[in-house]
């Protein structure tokens, strides 16, 4: 595998050159740029390298070392894309296959059904087999020109039956084409609630799957990729709406996933004691994180941090009494009510003892397509708000592709549904996990916070040396080889003087600064684990907001409202739209 990356250049960097540079760094992917003309300086070392740069000058490239030294390895690969002109691009593809009937020409109008390959699982990774519709970019360009040529050359991507993406040999060395000339910013702010693979599919997934590949010996990884269904809302009995908690339980053994369930605070006294045993007899599989607080419009969309403050002190205060209660531990995990909250809100949690929030939605409420970019929803959590982990998680409709994106990516696997996800025996949740457990990659099923605990970059810096990169408040590492491993972990955090300590296994270990980040040593024995904990100054006391009778009253009658249409009108079909109309109401009422 590679070590560097290479950046061919023909003069000036081009806007492709600098975001494919941006990008490689956010993998962890050491690179330098190269003139074209001087690529044979680096020929002794060129066999640990992996070539980038337009199509046209990866041509211009393979005809310089084909003229050199045939005594020195090539390169391990090259990556070739297409650029802004497409004749240029054309003309060079077909120099280095050596066919002119290859044509790229733009892809046609409409929805295209865009297939990767499963013949090269090591390069596609969880995407491979994978089959979505889409629009393609006006960028985007399909081969065409190659029926008869299919032998020499795998098509690893394709839209409409024609290919975007392939790997063909020049004499000894493996190349791969991308036909798209869009190179994703991913500096850019997320457009919408949420990042869709689909609208970037042609030039991104080919992207992410080589460099993956080419650098898995020095780029970022995960230790482990975690998945949980989350399960929003309900009450901890048997039964919630359409949910059997019973048949759930019953199909996490069956089909080896795990569930967790975002309760709202104001529940804690509401747990029966059948209800109890219940949960608390099956916490193997069924985990219990922190759904808001009252689970009231917005509340966590406050830019106060008094409000934010008070509301974050009650939910912990009602889950502890909760627990005390029922013997049900829970995971101090953030669910957002509705998905929303504040850019003030990720540093008030994180002082307030949260080990992460998961949230469907990317954008503060504050700060709508500002603060948000591609490379935070890229990362295993983002980090952009107060240094705490926001985990994002993805409904059964955001597709498949965008799982197992995600997965490539190194993320962990969080599905949110709600009761209704459940009915009909629910068929919607086993073809979901079907088609999870079917993708080309191994998931760790997990509780919550477990899952969190668990995910986090590492890579290799020297002989039994990882750097670590930590997200959540706790963190957890395995040691699977038989020598001592030597662990560096950063962390990142915006105001480093709010940490107080940092403990190893229950220990104080020694930690300092480096560039907002709080960083540690510790060494992992063969085989075995460490558990690390970093612990915040605690928000000042603040004002105790008053909680009048009629705020109270409007709480009690709104939960009591959601659980009967829940309950009742959710099962009716006759009565379906009445529960829409009903939440709708609800919503505005908040």
């Amino acid at each position: 595998m590679a070590k560097q990356a290479i950046l061919l250049s023909e003069g000036k960097p081009t806007t492709q050159h600098l975001r494919l540079a941006g990008i490689l760094d956010f993998f962890g992917v050491p690179w330098e740029t190269v003139e074209v003309s001087k690529l044979s300086d680096l020929e002794r070392r060129a066999q640990n390298c992996v070539v980038f740069g337009l199509v046209q000058t990866v041509a211009v490239a393979l005809k310089q070392i084909q003229g050199t030294n045939h005594s020195v390895p090539p390169p391990t690969a090259f990556y070739a894309y297409a650029g802004d002109d497409r004749n240029a691009s054309e003309q060079g593809f077909q120099s280095l296959f050596e066919n002119a009937d290859l044509l790229l020409r733009p892809a046609p109008a409409g929805g295209h059904l865009l297939h990767v390959s499963r013949a090269l699982p090591d390069l596609t990774g969880p995407m491979a087999g994978l089959e979505t519709s889409s629009q393609l970019r006006k960028e985007d360009a399909v081969l065409v020109g190659a029926a008869g040529q299919e032998s020499k050359f795998a098509t690893v991507v394709s839209a409409g039956g024609s290919p975007v993406f392939v790997k063909f040999q020049h004499s000894d060395t493996p190349v791969f084409f991308c036909t798209s000339s869009h190179m994703i910013d991913i500096d850019e702010a997320v457009e919408g609630a949420f990042y869709d693979v689909k609208e970037d599919f042609c030039s991104v997934v080919p992207l992410v799957m080589f460099v993956k590949l080419m650098f898995r010996d020095v780029a970022w990884r995960s230790q482990e990729l975690g998945a949980c269904l989350i399960v929003d809302d309900p009450l901890l009995r048997q039964q919630y709406g359409a949910c059997d908690f019973g048949m759930v339980r019953n199909l996490m053994r069956r089909y080896g996933f795990k569930t967790n369930i975002a309760f709202i605070p104001w529940n804690w006294r509401r747990t029966s004691t059948s209800g109890a045993k219940f949960f608390r007899d099956e916490l193997g599989d069924f985990s219990v994180s922190i759904h808001g607080c009252d689970h009231i419009a917005a509340e966590f969309g406050d830019t106060s941090p008094n409000v934010l403050n008070n509301r974050a002190r009650l939910a912990q205060s009602r889950m502890r009494n909760h627990e005390a209660r029922t013997g049900i531990h829970h995971d101090s995990v953030m669910i957002f009510p509705q998905g929303v909250f504040s850019s003030m809100c990720p540093e008030v949690l994180k002082r307030n003892g949260f080990l992460a929030a998961a949230n469907t939605e990317t954008v503060p409420a504050d700060s709508v397509n500002v603060g948000t970019r591609i490379r935070d929803v890229w990362d295993v959590a983002i980090m952009a708000y107060g240094s705490f982990p926001i985990f994002t998680r993805r409904y059964a409709s955001h597709g498949l592709e965008n799982f197992a994106f995600d997965l490539l990516l190194g993320k962990p696997c969080l599905i949110v549904c709600h009761h209704e996800f459940f009915k009909d025996d629910c068929a919607e949740l086993i073809e979901l996990i079907e088609k999870l457990q079917s993708l080309n990659c191994d998931l760790h099923w997990r509780p919550l916070g477990e899952v969190i605990r668990r995910a986090f970059r590492r890579r290799v810096k020297g002989v039994d040396l990882e750097e670590v990169e930590m997200y959540g408040n706790e963190l957890r590492i395995t040691n699977p080889s038989d020598h001592v491993l030597n662990v560096h972990v950063r962390k990142r955090e915006n105001k480093v003087d709010l940490v107080t300590e940092v403990r190893c296994d229950q220990k104080p270990v020694r930690w300092t600064t480096e560039a907002d980040h709080l960083v540690f040593d510790e060494a992992i024995c063969p085989h075995g684990e460490r558990h690390f904990q970093v612990f915040y100054r605690e928000q000042e006391d603040t004002e105790k907001l008053g909680r009048s009778l009629h705020f109270e009253l409007s709480v009690a009658i709104r939960r009591i409202l959601c659980e009967f249409r829940d309950d009742h009108l959710s099962k009716s079909r006759f009565l379906s739209s009445t529960a829409a109309s009903l939440n709708n109401a609800l919503r505005k009422a908040s």
